[in-house]
C-alpha cells in the first residue's frame, strides 16, 4: 500500500513516500499514522474520476497538491516553422551533455515548491538530477536545442510501451527562442527519428505548456490528482 520513493529520498535526503494502494484509507487512523511515521512526507496519485472522496482524504492528512493533465501528440503531424531555420538539435548518443545546476530557468509550476523549506534552486536540484539520469540511460532520446549554435534548452525524453514519453522541457537561463520552438524543434527532430506518438502530462497551473500542447495538435487524457501528506506542524518543524 506505501513504499519508500527512493528517487525522492536520494533527492531530499530523509525517507519520502509514495502510497500506491487507494485502499490505505480505509485503514484505521492509527494504523495510517504507524505507516506514515517513517517518512518527512507522502504523495498519492490517482485519476481523479477514481480517487477517494476528498473529505477522506482531508481526514488522513493529505491535500490536493497538484492536478497533472495528460495528453497524446502525433509529433509527425507537427510542422515545420521560418523561425526554427537556425534552430538545431543534438542528440546525447551524438553529442554526450551534462546539465549544470543553474543552467536551465527556475520551475515556477510544480507542486514540490509547497513542501517546507523547498525554494527554487533546491527544486531545480531534483530535475537537474532526473535529466542527467534520463541523458545516461537513453541518451539516443534526449535532445540540445540551439540557436545559431548556442545552447537554447533540452528536451529530454524515454520510450516506452505507449510510444516516447516526453518526460522534461527546459530553457536555459539564456535562452533566446521561446518555448514553443523549443518543442516544436524537438518533436521534429524525434519524428525525423522515427517517432510517432508522445505521451505525458503536465500541471494544470502551467497555462504557457497547455497553450503548446493545443497549439501543437495534442489530445488531452483524463486528469490526475496529487496529494501531499506532511507531518503535523511540530514534526514538520523538528525534520527541517
Amino acid at each position: 500500500m506505501i513504499r519508500e520513493n527512493v528517487y525522492n529520498t536520494a533527492w531530499w535526503g530523509e525517507p519520502v513516500a509514495t502510497v500506491e494502494d487507494a485502499a490505505f484509507f480505509d485503514l484505521e487512523p492509527a494504523a495510517q499514522a504507524a505507516a506514515l511515521q517513517p517518512y518527512a512526507w507522502a504523495e498519492f496519485k490517482s485519476p481523479l474520476a477514481a480517487a477517494p472522496p476528498v473529505l477522506k482524504l482531508a481526514a488522513s492528512g493529505f491535500v490536493l497538491a497538484d492536478v497533472q493533465i495528460g495528453f497524446r501528440l502525433k509529433m509527425d503531424a507537427v510542422q515545420p516553422s521560418p523561425s526554427l531555420a537556425e534552430v538545431a538539435c543534438e542528440f546525447a548518443s551524438q553529442a554526450p551533455f551534462e546539465i549544470g545546476l543553474d543552467e536551465a530557468r527556475n520551475f515556477e509550476h510544480e507542486r514540490l515548491l509547497q513542501l517546507p523549506g523547498i525554494n527554487p534552486k533546491r527544486l531545480a536540484g531534483r530535475y537537474v538530477r532526473w535529466s542527467n539520469q534520463l541523458v545516461r540511460e537513453q541518451p539516443e532520446w534526449c535532445i540540445c536545442v540551439r540557436y545559431q549554435g548556442q545552447p537554447q534548452g533540452w528536451f529530454l525524453s524515454s520510450l516506452t510501451g505507449q510510444g516516447l514519453y516526453l518526460a522534461l522541457a527546459m530553457l536555459s537561463q539564456t535562452a533566446c527562442i521561446s518555448g514553443l520552438h523549443l518543442y516544436q524543434a524537438a518533436f521534429l527532430a524525434y519524428a525525423a527519428k522515427g517517432a510517432r506518438i508522445g505521451h505525458a502530462c503536465f500541471s494544470v497551473r502551467n497555462t504557457p505548456v497547455l497553450n503548446i500542447y493545443s497549439q501543437l495538435g495534442a489530445r488531452f487524457t483524463p486528469a490526475e490528482g496529487i496529494w501531499l501528506w506532511l507531518p503535523g506542524k511540530e514534526s514538520a518543524r523538528d525534520s527541517q
